[in-house]
């Protein structure tokens, strides 16, 4: 099902092919508006421009929020593009060092401060996604050259190319500016992981499966979990389900407390 949907994915990034122009709708994930085949906007493109002419981004604040609070950075695991292309060259499924996985908010927040500094849309210029989908395909079609930003966008996207072969969800984990922002809604959102404990015997399997390199069993509702459910197919205790419901409030409570009666006195 996952592939399916991502899938899904690319050919909504892709629907030009149809004749479609470009219109108002935003991408749910990492896809350059400079593709010559797409028909929707990238949130980080737009998030820029909206900085740089000073523009009360009221339409992408309310998008945001309702990717954010559907699905959460399960728009990452199930339908964004680029993360399906770190999938597939997802070879390795190394630990995630947390102090590094939070280097994607700075990334963030330099492609806003940088966008309000030079008045630019300085993160497109850098942008993995522009060189693959938007740099490549004008040089083959003969309307862009080999010249100073075809060579940046080819240095970014070779290094991002090289390090998700060495680290699975490379670009995911540490460098994604849209998965910071989907990662702020992830214990909100709709959809989630969920943990029986009762049911898990900690034995690690779950770990092994999650191409973000996470422990699910600890941490299912971490701002890195793509909510792919790959953790949840392996898992033969079915101690991990992913659900699709409201969040409720997680109570913490001590499991050894036992309610005492309370007599009341008539």
């Amino acid at each position: 099902m996952r592939r399916i949907s991502q899938g899904f994915g690319i050919l909504l990034g892709l629907f030009g092919f149809t004749g479609i122009g470009m219109t108002h709708i935003i991408f749910p994930g990492l896809h350059c508006y400079a593709c010559p085949l797409s028909v929707t906007i990238c949130p980080i493109g737009l998030m820029q421009n909206l900085v740089i002419y000073g523009t009360v981004p009221y339409f992408w604040v309310g998008t945001i929020v309702a990717y954010g609070l559907v699905l959460g950075r399960g728009f990452c695991g199930w339908f964004c593009p680029f993360g399906t292309l770190n999938d597939l060259l997802s070879f390795n499924k190394v630990r995630i060092v947390r102090g590094f996985s939070y280097t994607k908010y700075a990334v963030l927040i330099g492609t806003i401060v940088a966008a309000w500094a030079f008045a630019d849309t300085m993160f497109c210029k850098l942008c993995p996604a522009g060189g693959l989908e938007a740099s490549i395909p004008y040089l083959f079609l003969g309307i862009a050259s080999v010249n100073r930003p075809f060579i940046i966008h080819m240095i970014t996207l070779g290094f991002v190319l090289i390090g998700m072969v060495l680290i699975s969800r490379f670009w995911c984990r540490y460098l994604c500016p849209m998965g910071a922002l989907l990662s702020l809604f992830n214990r909100v959102s709709f959809l989630h992981l969920k943990l029986d404990s009762n049911r898990c015997s900690r034995c690690t399997v779950c770990t092994d499966a999650c191409p973000m390199g996470l422990k699910p069993y600890e941490d299912y509702d971490d701002h890195n979990c793509t909510k792919c459910g790959e953790c949840t197919s392996v898992c033969s205790l079915d101690a991990l389900t992913l659900t699709f419901s409201p969040q409720m409030p997680r109570l913490h409570r001590d499991e050894n407390y036992v309610p005492e009666r309370i007599k009341i006195d008539t």
